[in-house]
């Protein structure tokens, strides 16, 4: 989870760099909530499939649905709060918040893949 979570962290700042000194006219100032809030829902969904493969592995499929389905909403959700509160940049955020999704779908996906593929040597151990 450290691993990860240095990851996230590594990812978030230097996209941030490219975007401050490469693309200045796209950065603007809410963009390290983006990352921010990506993370903790990364952390979030790992800590979960972690109970869940302990505790109920037969509902980590239903529990990493879940879980992807809340961040959606959220997502969407976020993005509608901020372009009627904040109305400053809509477009870069939009973009950027809708990158930083499918780049942690597939970080998500890759670690859910992780999880089934370790339940059936669980399932074995304890046979």
């Amino acid at each position: 989870m450290i691993s990860l979570l240095v990851f996230y962290v590594i990812v978030g700042v230097m996209v941030g760099l490219i975007i401050y000194y490469l693309y200045p006219q796209y950065y603007f100032s809410w963009y390290p909530v983006i990352p921010g809030y990506y993370t903790i829902l990364g952390i979030v969904l790992y800590r979960s499939l972690l109970f869940y493969k302990k505790k109920h592995p037969k509902k980590l499929i239903s529990v990493y649905m879940m879980m992807r389905g809340i961040k959606f909403l959220i997502t969407v959700l976020s993005v509608l709060l901020y372009t009627m509160l904040v109305d400053e940049s809509v477009y870069e955020f939009a973009i950027t918040i809708i990158a930083f999704y499918y780049f942690y779908l597939f970080i998500e996906t890759y670690i859910y893949i992780k999880f089934e593929k370790q339940k059936p040597k669980i399932n074995e151990e304890n046979i």
